[in-house]
């Protein structure tokens, strides 16, 4: 039984994505400022906090793998001394095979030198990882392995290897889809046992980019209706760049009408909120499902549902 069913939801806060504090100066940048916003965004309620490393100057660290990795690990340890929320690093590209373990070195720096008095439980995989081209659907054998353009039917198929060393680590994945495809994929991976349920998944729809459909309620049902009734997963909706506060809102009421958890937060939309913190955007989330009858999730429940283990 899901949260929903309980009359719970789950508030995801995106902290500061690559969002500049021209936009909004509340807009965290380094560790101390990242875990300051995390441990008010938790106690105003939001369960789970998905945050980049971003050096105290605002810049994305990626030119060093230990600065980087050092970044998230200072976020971590600052956090969990007043917090126990669930904080979830980004796995922004490196420019490799996205589907290797080796484009998110910051995850496996974070688990072979653990944080002091925290550890890594949740990371972001996004679905350009899992090389769609690699798989294809055969309507007797099911999902089988690509050679080329020919299928191997008496081959079975393998998840990316990110994902297997993810849950090989004892790591919770919450897979970010895009388009239509991402969906049935990893809907696939989860009939076939190659990722556990329930399955923790984004919704990522996007105004100011080109990829996947257009924010609506059109799309939400698009997405919703690629994932099977019989597979148990906890759903979110991502929105960024949207235009207005109303159409904003809007949608994500539409999307707790229909089960699915929303995130918000000054990583996704600054604009809409110009002088408001990452905890007052979380509050009045807070409001936006109390609406609906919905209390949020604490990350104690979260971790619990989502098989995270205990620390």
């Amino acid at each position: 039984m899901g949260f929903f069913d309980e009359g719970r939801t789950m508030i995801r806060v995106a902290v500061n994505e690559l969002q500049d504090k021209a936009v909004n100066p509340h807009i965290p940048y380094g560790p101390d400022e990242v875990a300051a916003a995390s441990i008010a965004a938790a106690r105003a309620g939001a369960s789970i906090v998905h945050f980049h490393s971003r050096t105290d100057d605002g810049a994305q660290a990626l030119a060093d793998d230990s600065a980087g990795a050092g970044i998230y690990r200072r976020a971590l340890e600052l956090t969990a001394r007043d917090s126990d929320v669930l904080m979830e690093p980004t796995n922004f590209p490196r420019g490799n095979d996205a589907s290797l373990a080796v484009d998110t070195p910051q995850f496996w720096a974070l688990v072979t030198e653990p944080p002091i008095g925290a550890r890594l439980e949740v990371v972001n995989i996004d679905s350009f990882r899992f090389g769609h081209d690699r798989v294809a659907w055969h309507h007797e054998r099911g999902l089988r392995p690509k050679v080329g353009r020919a299928i191997d039917l008496d081959a079975a198929v393998a998840a990316p290897e990110v994902i297997e060393r993810t849950l090989a680590h004892d790591l919770v994945p919450f897979y970010g889809v895009f388009e239509l495809r991402d969906v049935r994929v990893l809907a696939h991976y989860a009939r076939l046992g190659l990722t556990p349920q329930p399955v923790a998944v984004q919704i990522n729809l996007f105004c100011d980019l080109m990829t996947g459909p257009t924010p609506s309620v059109a799309a939400l049902d698009a997405f919703l209706a690629e994932w099977p009734d019989d597979l148990d997963h906890e759903t979110c909706v991502f929105l960024r760049g949207m235009p207005d506060r109303a159409s904003y809102e809007a949608l994500l009421d539409a999307a707790l009408a229909r089960g699915i958890h929303i995130r918000v937060g000054l990583g996704d939309n600054p604009h809409l909120f110009p002088g408001a913190t990452n905890a007052e955007l979380v509050e009045h989330a807070v409001e936006l499902v109390g609406r609906r009858g919905l209390t949020p999730v604490t990350p104690a429940e979260l971790r619990r549902r989502l098989g995270v283990p205990r620390r």
